[in-house]
């Protein structure tokens, strides 16, 4: 790629690479690298298990932003607090939107903006980009694609 992203649509690639959030962050890490300051990331990952941890599930509750997760995960490190910075750390480059059929209030807590489907979640992301013609990436395999920018 020459430049990064407006958008990046990735896909996890289907079970059990979407099956939590835990296993959903790869696919974040790698279209992540797609996308640029700013940008948004529809995430489409089924989520059937929810987060995958209760410790990353507690530490989103006591913590509501990047920052305070980074800084509460330095001081105490906890596996499952762990995927709470993992995850949120992307969150601080771009939107991430999460189609799956994981309960809305659970996505939020997770600090993702839920969609319904694909239509709603264009919408949202047009809406955040404030653009009509967004540079968009497809990541169908996100979780095994690795994009590179040509600098």
């Amino acid at each position: 790629m020459e430049k990064e992203a407006d958008l990046v649509i990735a896909s996890c690639g289907g079970y059990p690479k979407d099956i939590n959030v835990y296993q959903l962050q790869k696919t974040m890490d790698n279209a992540w690298c797609a996308v640029r300051k700013g940008g948004v990331v529809i995430i489409l990952g089924e989520c059937a298990e929810g987060s995958g941890s209760a410790t990353y599930e507690k530490t989103m509750q006591q913590y509501t932003t990047p920052e305070q997760v980074e800084t509460a995960v330095r001081a105490d490190f906890q596996i499952g607090a762990h995927k709470a910075f993992a995850v949120t750390r992307l969150m601080k480059k771009a939107h991430f939107i999460l189609v799956s059929s994981m309960p809305p209030e659970l996505a939020r807590l997770l600090l993702f903006t839920p969609a319904k489907d694909m239509e709603e979640a264009m919408k949202i992301a047009m809406n955040t980009l404030g653009m009509s013609q967004p540079r968009i990436i497809l990541m169908p395999m996100g979780s095994i694609t690795v994009p590179l920018i040509n600098k």
